[in-house]
């Protein structure tokens, strides 16, 4: 049997993380995968790396634990796990 998993970078901005848990663990996704990046700086000197202004979702990301302690609290079987992202 095939397993897949939901990545999401769960900005303050989206779907809910318990209504996003629920939705995933119905439509039967294995697995639910947060994004993390705790390492914004305040300064830009540095460009992102594709090119253009750095992505709105990575200033709004929620705490990925809380999200996902939500998002536990309401599923069965749904693995919550999380990705801390990187340019590498």
């Amino acid at each position: 049997m095939s397993k897949f998993g939901y990545f999401d970078f769960n900005p303050d901005y989206s779907i809910r993380p318990d209504d996003l848990a629920r939705a995933c663990e119905e439509r039967g996704y294995d697995s639910l995968w947060l994004g993390e990046h705790i390492n914004i700086p305040v300064s830009r000197r540095t460009p992102y790396p594709l090119g253009g202004e750095l992505p709105k979702y990575y200033s709004h990301m929620r705490d990925p634990f809380i999200s996902l302690m939500a998002a536990g609290a309401v599923t069965k079987s749904l693995k919550a796990c999380h990705r801390h992202l990187s340019d590498d």
